[in-house]
């Protein structure tokens, strides 16, 4: 679901490509985290969370991937169920 904060709109994500352009950016995001995590400059502590951030980044990308590919295979998804707000 994308979501719209200054409305409060949700609305479902189903362009594939988008999420897969999405995807891409993290993946980069992870790889220059990871590389300031290394650099000699980076303090042990810093590297940390800079290391948890590119962890972050990379779950991230791989949920949208996945996503992308239902979407690609909309057979093969699993149904949810909607939840009701009374």
């Amino acid at each position: 679901m994308a979501n719209d904060m200054a409305t409060g709109e949700v609305r479902p994500q189903t362009d594939a490509a988008a999420l897969l352009k999405e995807a891409e950016e993290l993946e980069a995001r992870a790889a220059r985290k990871e590389k300031q995590a290394s650099a000699d400059w980076c303090s042990a502590e810093g590297a940390v969370f800079l290391e948890r951030d590119a962890a972050d980044f990379r779950e991230r990308a791989t949920a949208k991937r996945a996503k992308a590919q239902q979407l690609c295979n909309p057979g093969h998804a699993v149904p949810q169920k909607e939840e009701c707000h009374a």
